[in-house]
């Protein structure tokens, strides 16, 4: 009902003049296609193919990642804040008691239209970016990592308030406690070590980017599918990157998969001790944790030290506990 509702509403809508630019420009050629149908088209891609969604040649992986999960589990929403991005000129979302509205974010820190796009990036992107961004802002001074609060307030109630993170300081590149970290997020995320607690929803998850030779790049966000053994038995991760390049070379002989490994159509996929060498932040549920002091410390280490010996590098790692 949802969608059918919100797609009609598509076929009719008043849009904004900078939308119709925008989306026009896309076109090579004037092919009688109206505005509105394109954006229906739009709407019904990004519906069908979820993670189809690219950030373009702007760094909103915050932004193409949250359009991923609500086309898979907000298909209402979605609609709901494009018709209102493209006919209101605006996008509101509540935060910590506060409704951040985009276009007033946006007199004070506009964002560039990548029309490099699908017609729903190009109109809700931009909105989007904004309201991320003063999301951050608010939260810019508390001791830990504004990621904790933001991202269940910015993509919704899927994503769990728990939050682990293996740096002190991203802007001073401080790992702390690495090897807590990782024994976290086996205790869960790993199913021999969580209780046997799969999960439910996407899981929004910070990576450390490195070049082919494992140099660091710098953060990104992507975000863990699911997590399974593939037909051989191995247990990987299945993540979405928005980046439009699922095959990158990380270094160190870690290379994501696109297939031959049981991805589905737009995953890329590592075994699970590859991916969590590259982690540096994720979100999980406190209440379904396993016992992270029954995973080997053999694995911890191993992790530990394929993370510094590439990201790692450019980092000062501490123990603040003996």
């Amino acid at each position: 009902q949802e969608v059918t509702a919100g797609l009609t509403k598509l076929i009719d809508l008043d849009l904004q003049p900078d939308v119709r630019l925008n989306l026009l420009a896309q076109r090579k050629k004037r092919d009688g296609i109206s505005v509105n149908s394109l954006l229906v088209a739009g709407a019904i891609s990004v519906l069908g193919q979820p993670l189809g969604i690219g950030q373009g040649h702007n760094p909103t992986c915050q932004s193409a990642r949250a359009l991923s999960l609500w086309a898979q589990h907000a298909h209402g929403y979605l609609l709901e804040l494009l018709i209102s991005a493209a006919r209101d000129g605006t996008v509101e979302i509540p935060f910590e008691g506060e409704m951040l509205r985009s276009h007033q974010l946006t007199k004070d820190h506009p964002s560039e239209v990548d029309l490099d796009l699908d017609p729903v990036s190009v109109v809700l992107v931009p909105h989007l970016d904004v309201i991320y961004g003063g999301m951050m802002r608010r939260v810019a001074f508390r001791p830990d990592d504004g990621h904790k609060w933001v991202n269940p307030a910015f993509y919704g109630r899927w994503v769990p308030n728990g939050f682990a993170t293996a740096l002190s300081s991203l802007a001073q590149r401080v790992v702390a406690d690495h090897d807590d970290f990782v024994r976290r997020f086996f205790a869960t995320h790993h199913p021999l070590y969580n209780d046997g607690h799969a999960m439910m929803y996407p899981n929004p998850v910070g990576i450390c980017v490195t070049t082919s030779h494992g140099a660091y790049l710098g953060p990104h966000a992507i975000t863990i599918q699911r997590i399974t053994e593939d037909p051989t038995g191995r247990l990987r991760v299945y993540f979405f990157n928005p980046n439009n390049e699922g095959r990158q070379n990380w270094g160190r002989g870690v290379e994501p998969a696109i297939d031959g490994h049981g991805e589905l159509e737009g995953e890329s996929s590592l075994p699970f001790g590859d991916f969590a060498a590259r982690l540096y932040a994720f979100h999980y549920n406190p209440y379904e944790e396993g016992d992270a002091y029954a995973v080997p410390a053999t694995e911890v280490q191993a992790i530990e030290e394929a993370a510094k010996s590439t990201w790692g590098r450019a980092f000062s790692w501490i123990k603040s506990t003996p």
